[in-house]
């Protein structure tokens, strides 16, 4: 009986959600500030006290970053999706991140411009979010942040690409998402959320220290579509940073 009027209440929300035009973005009525307000499957984007992204003060960090191996293969194919002003990677099975003894499935990579973490106040131009989960729905990102300099081979491949109607799927062959990393995976890890909404919590992330290069242009291309989808940093509170 609980059960059922669990459901019924969880499926009256998502009918006013529904009926409500209104969605999430990142300027106006649909800005980060208001997430909350839009839908209340998203009171945790400003009730939870783990949100991300962070800004990462290094002389607060402690050692004790968990050890992680990233099994990567060339993706015969990958699409490329336009999805709440972020473009997105979906990509197939045969991925992996290992951590502590379990395995998390290489599912999407985020493209956020400018970057959404900071080390020491610093961002990226853009920053690539690799979204790993596995089979209990735990979930890892690895993020990387791209600062200015020579292109980056997946992002030219990106540009080339990119769709400019939402939800619309662009097919790209054979990326190597190895290109996207840095040869130094040392890294800044931390307890934190989705940085979209419903921005759900018990997400671990690996913030690379090491940073890639794109171009201005690579950079331009994107946001001239996207515009800015960046969230604002969130407060840390008692959070444990390891490094």
């Amino acid at each position: 009986m609980k059960y059922g009027v669990l459901v019924l209440i969880l499926s009256f929300i998502q009918f006013t959600y529904a009926q409500n035009k209104k969605d999430w973005g990142y300027k106006d009525s649909g800005a980060p500030q208001y997430w909350a307000n839009i839908n209340p499957l998203y009171l945790g984007c400003t009730e939870g006290n783990q949100q991300s992204p962070i800004n990462i003060i290094t002389k607060n960090v402690n050692k004790g970053a968990a050890h992680f191996e990233l099994k990567y293969s060339v993706a015969k194919g990958v699409n490329l999706i336009l999805s709440h002003n972020t473009f997105k990677m979906v990509y197939p099975q045969g991925n992996f991140l290992e951590m502590n003894g379990n395995r998390y499935q290489l599912k999407e990579i985020y493209f956020k411009t400018p970057g959404e973490n900071a080390i020491d106040s610093l961002r990226g131009m853009l920053e690539a979010q690799l979204l790993h989960e596995d089979s209990k729905g735990n979930k890892v990102i690895l993020a990387v942040f791209f600062i200015e300099g020579r292109s980056n081979p997946i992002i030219d491949m990106l540009v080339k690409n990119l769709p400019t109607q939402p939800d619309k799927a662009n097919f790209i062959a054979n990326v190597d998402v190895h290109q996207l990393l840095p040869s130094d995976l040392a890294s800044y890890q931390f307890d934190g959320s989705l940085t979209m909404p419903p921005c759900s919590q018990g997400v671990r992330w690996i913030v690379l220290k090491q940073t890639m290069t794109i171009t201005q242009s690579q950079v331009d291309s994107m946001r001239d579509i996207t515009g800015v989808n960046s969230r604002p940093t969130q407060e840390i509170f008692n959070r444990l940073i390891v490094k």
